[in-house]
């Protein structure tokens, strides 16, 4: 079963992670490294003091040598293009240098330790304690980074002192031990803490890193909605404006020109119409146009006729003598289309009359529709 802590690391890239923990540690690095060459210089200043330069110069040797490893480390992360491309490397680097700052602290408090100078075994205390405790928040970041100093710089000292130099005192070294415990305890507690909020960091950034790629593709995609819009726009007022034409067209036209539905009952009729067949629009519209204008002995067919068109789905001719509502016949010719909806159903049926007999002169055949009617 996962941890709260394992939880939170769900969603984010461990590498990614790892990188802003190396960056957090390396930002504080240079003061730490040169706080503790700083200690080293005033530790040799008592080792001289006390008597002790000559093992005091071998051990600042030593101090050196560490602070040229972690100061290179340091200078050398700085050179480095970011973001890292392996932070793994100078994570280890920093555990390593801190590794060997501890042992260099803890050789002042095992083969350094006097008992000859009480001051010193205060000062030597005090410089141990001092570093291992500052040492909490500047190496939070890496997991290891703390452990790797505080164990060797202050479990060695308290083995020396409290079991070994003067014979074995267990009440004070087991609290010893117990305080170096506590002190890497809550250094691993507050790495945890420090995860967490890089954690948050992380997701920060990447929530605003989605949003702004979202709100970039919003954009695109209303721009490209505008512009679609726009098309409709102009493709409706000019579908609006031809449909206005062609219904002014139709309006005025010197021929009838009659919109059936299905059924062949009147919608529309136009001018023209009302002229030639004598019926008004209010009288026409509803009606049966076959039964309003073909003679008795034509109206048989209609039914039969209707649905053959919209069966072959191909415009008729038909030559007929129209009943006038005068009761006069005249003889015209119906040009008939089928209008069906996309799902090639039954929509409308348009009608076009001409006269006949002004017609004979160019056409001597009827169509196949016709001569089926």
């Amino acid at each position: 079963m996962e941890t709260d802590f394992q939880q939170s690391l769900l969603g984010v890239d461990p590498k990614a992670l790892l990188v802003r923990q190396v960056e957090e540690l390396y930002d504080a690095a240079p003061t730490v490294v040169i706080f503790s060459f700083v200690g080293s210089i005033i530790t040799l200043a008592v080792l001289a003091q006390t008597g002790d330069l000559g093992r005091g110069l071998y051990w600042f040797a030593f101090s050196t040598f560490v602070m040229l490893i972690r100061g290179t480390a340091v200078w050398m992360y700085r050179q480095q293009a970011k973001p890292l491309a392996d932070a793994a490397i100078w994570a280890q680097l920093i555990v390593v240098g801190n590794f060997l700052a501890g042992v260099q602290w803890g050789l002042l408090g095992t083969v350094l330790f006097s008992s000859a100078n009480i001051y010193r075994e205060l000062f030597t205390l005090m410089v141990i304690v001092g570093f291992v405790g500052g040492s909490v928040t500047p190496f939070a970041p890496v997991k290891w980074a703390h452990p790797a100093l505080s164990i060797p710089a202050a479990l060695p000292p308290v083995i020396y002192i409290f079991f070994i130099d003067g014979g074995a005192q267990w009440l004070p070294g087991i609290m010893a031990l117990f305080f170096i415990f506590t002190v890497i305890f809550f250094g691993l507690r507050h790495h945890q803490t420090v995860t967490k909020r890089l954690i948050v960091e992380l997701r920060y950034k990447a929530l605003l890193a989605s949003m702004g790629e979202s709100n970039s593709q919003l954009g695109h995609q209303n721009s490209e909605l505008k512009y679609r819009t726009e098309i409709v726009k102009r493709a409706q007022l000019e579908a609006s404006s031809n449909a206005a034409i062609l219904a002014r067209h139709v309006d005025r036209t010197l021929l009838p020109v009659i919109e059936c539905d299905a059924n062949f009952a009147v919608v529309s009729w136009n001018a023209a119409a009302a002229h030639v067949l004598g019926y008004g629009a209010n009288e026409a519209r509803g009606r049966n146009l076959g039964e309003l204008l073909f003679p008795p002995e034509r109206q048989v067919n209609i039914r039969a006729f209707i649905d053959k068109l919209f069966r072959d789905d191909k415009p008729a001719m038909i030559d007929i003598f129209a009943v006038t509502r005068t009761g006069q016949r005249i003889p015209v010719r119906f040009y008939v289309t089928p209008i069906m909806t996309e799902e090639r159903m039954p929509l409308r049926i348009a009608v076009i009359i001409t006269d006949a007999y002004a017609e004979s002169s160019h056409r001597s055949t009827r169509t196949p529709a016709a001569a089926g009617y």
